[in-house]
Parts: structure tokens; sequence; C-alpha cells
């Protein structure tokens, strides 16, 4: 028994050091919090609040009434949105808006220069083949891909 007993009182001790220690760190905080000028209240003391069983039904059908009350109140705007039948009408843009809209995106390209314009969409036969590059590209893409495929293989040689 003598050994349970020097257990518990070595347990009660750490117990004291170990608050002693998150005093110390609750101060240093609120130091710290005064400092920064955050000036926040540390609640750490502070019990949860408990609320009752029969307290928290009051506040539910409190809330389900108040609920009701607002559904009730927004129902006549509801009501007359089913009645009409009609969804929201889809606007669609007329044509010529559309072109003036073109216009008006072709001219801030043309103040902006050349370089910012994307690409043009390509229509017709074309559309899909993927003839974007020009041949002089094309050519310098595979010389380049050329030197690399002999610089490959000269290091080839020398390895083997």
């Amino acid at each position: 028994m003598g050994t349970l007993s020097n257990a518990l009182q070595q347990l009660r001790e750490e117990r004291k050091r170990a608050q002693s220690h998150v005093e110390k760190l609750d101060t240093a905080i609120s130091v710290i919090e005064s400092l920064n000028g955050s000036g926040t209240v540390s609640q750490a003391n502070q019990p949860t609040r408990i609320i009752s069983a029969a307290s928290r039904r009051k506040m539910a059908q409190a809330q389900r009434a108040r609920w009701a009350m607002a559904k009730k109140e927004s129902q006549p705007v509801v009501a007359t949105a089913k009645t009409s039948g009609s969804a929201p009408v889809k606007r669609t843009m007329s044509a010529a808006a559309r072109r003036k809209i073109a216009v008006a995106q072709r001219a801030r390209w043309a103040r902006a220069g050349t370089g910012s314009q994307p690409a043009k969409v390509v229509t017709g036969s074309t559309q899909g083949k993927g003839h974007t590059m020009s041949a002089s590209a094309r050519r310098k893409i595979a010389v380049a891909q050329r030197a690399r495929w002999a610089k490959i293989r000269a290091g080839q040689k020398k390895a083997a």
C-alpha cells in the first residue's frame, strides 16, 4: 500500500507543477496579447454554458415558429410565380447585338496591337486539320530536331 500512496503523491505534485506551468503560459500569452494590441479576453476559466433539455426544446419550438412565420410571409411571392406557369425567360442576344460586340472587340484588338489578337477561328473545309503553322516554322523545327538526334547518336557511339 505504501507504493500506491507514494505514486498518488507524486502524481499530485506533478499535477501542481503542470498547473503552475499552464498559469505561467497564460500570463505570458496575456502579456504578449496586450503588447500586440489584440486585447482578447481569456475565457479559459469560464465554464461552458449548459442548457437543459427542456430549455433546448423551448428554443427549438420558438425557432420552428419563427421559420413558419417567415415561410408564411414569403408564400404569396412563391404562389404567384407558380400560378403564372412560366419559367424565367432565357434571354438570347440578337445577331445584330453580337455583330456590334464583335466589331467593338476587333477595335480593341486593333488598338492593343496585333500581338494580343487571338488566333482566328478556322471555318469551312480546313477546320480541324491543324494547318496553323507556317512552312518556315516547320522547317526550323525539323532542322532543330535533326540536330538533337545527331547529338544523341554521337553520344551513343562514344559510349559503345
